[in-house]
């Protein structure tokens, strides 16, 4: 009687344990949903149609692949501006008003220049902007220097995808 008792709790276990595997894998986990926090649908479509994507309670437009830098440039490329303003005056056009700038560098040179070339990064793109219609104390400026990479700098092509803005809009 004890071994039929025994050997029915080890079935049952098993089978609970079976039942609970199969069910941590019949669903894999949901993504986490992009921030909202006060922003409508509205305006995360357009954000989403400029290329924006969802990040940690912000939106963040990585410019790497349109707005590049050249070593130890700071000034923007032809057609640059213009595709700065769009970006702008399509943000102002669903009411969003407030965003922050961000400039990096890759990690050549000295700590300091980078955080000031990277200052200079930023700078630019919020010029342009702001010539496209933000108010000046709507946008934050950051220099990042070479602090946050998103490509290896021990390549060219890295240090290249390093020198980048990323325009960054909060979730309020």
């Amino acid at each position: 009687m004890v071994l039929v008792r025994r050997l029915t709790l080890r079935i049952i276990a098993g089978l609970l344990a079976a039942a609970g595997m199969l069910a941590a894998c019949a669903t894999p986990p949901a993504p986490p949903p992009p921030p909202t926090r006060g922003l409508t649908a509205t305006q995360m479509a357009a954000l989403r149609d400029l290329g924006f994507q969802p990040g940690d309670g912000t939106w963040e437009f990585g410019m790497s692949d349109k707005l590049l830098f050249g070593v130890n440039e700071s000034r923007l490329a032809d057609g640059q501006a213009a595709n700065i303003a769009r970006i702008a005056r399509t943000l102002l056009s669903v009411d969003i008003r407030r965003g922050r700038v961000e400039g990096h560098t890759d990690d050549t040179g000295a700590a300091a220049y980078n955080d000031a070339l990277s200052q200079r990064r930023a700078a630019a793109v919020a010029e342009a902007m702001i010539a496209a219609g933000m108010q000046r104390q709507d946008i934050a400026i950051e220099g990042t220097g070479a602090r946050r990479p998103i490509e290896d700098n021990r390549s060219a092509g890295g240090r290249r995808e390093n020198r980048r803005v990323v325009i960054v809009v909060d979730a309020e």
